[in-house]
């Protein structure tokens, strides 16, 4: 069984950054609006299954032969997460990524989930170790990610689409990152923990 569920804390932080797939979510349901954006959560999930799963197959299949290669993967995963958390902090882009994709489509989001490297932080490291151990938890495991990101995907919908509609006065798409920013270094304290 799987020894420590706080990986959830990092599943929501990592799930929450602000990134290529967040923003056509959110750009999706400013322009097409929730109720047809919605229907595009399962290619996310799928574009995260097969991302996921495929890094973890490589960290397997090499670490028997190159045993310091999931330490290199968990060093690079840690130097990624503070380079995002930073530039987070400073940079806002979800008005111009609207821009740029007037007409989201679910390959569009299935693609760019599919390359995200936040599938690679998930299964570097965020997932616990045990996930692939057996059926069993491979599909609690798996479960539980859904579950975690159906929330995540409604807040980018909704919140997204209110920042870019300009409904929300009181909270623009600055502090959003810097709320990320700051939940990413916490959620990502027990990936830090077994990496030292």
């Amino acid at each position: 069984m799987i020894e420590s569920w706080l990986f959830v804390l990092a599943v929501i932080a990592v799930l929450m950054i602000p990134g290529p797939t967040n923003a056509l979510l959110a750009s999706s349901a400013h322009q097409q609006g929730i109720a047809k954006t919605s229907l595009f959560i399962p290619a996310e999930l799928l574009g995260y299954f097969y991302a996921i799963n495929l890094w973890a197959l490589l960290i397997h299949l090499c670490s028997p032969v190159w045993p310091s290669f999931i330490h290199i993967v968990h060093f690079f995963s840690a130097i990624y997460v503070v380079w995002m958390a930073f530039n987070l902090w400073k940079v806002s882009d979800l008005e111009k990524h609207n821009q740029r994709h007037p007409s989201i489509r679910p390959r569009q989001l299935f693609f760019s989930t599919f390359k995200n490297p936040k599938a690679l932080l998930f299964a570097a490291g965020v997932l616990p170790i045990e996930t692939w151990n057996s059926a069993t938890n491979f599909v609690l495991v798996f479960a539980v990610f859904s579950l975690v990101l159906l929330p995540t995907v409604v807040f980018w919908m909704s919140f997204g689409s209110a920042i870019l509609a300009g409904q929300s006065t009181q909270i623009k798409a600055d502090l959003l990152y810097k709320g990320s920013a700051m939940l990413l270094l916490l959620g990502m304290l027990p990936v830090v923990i077994r990496f030292f």
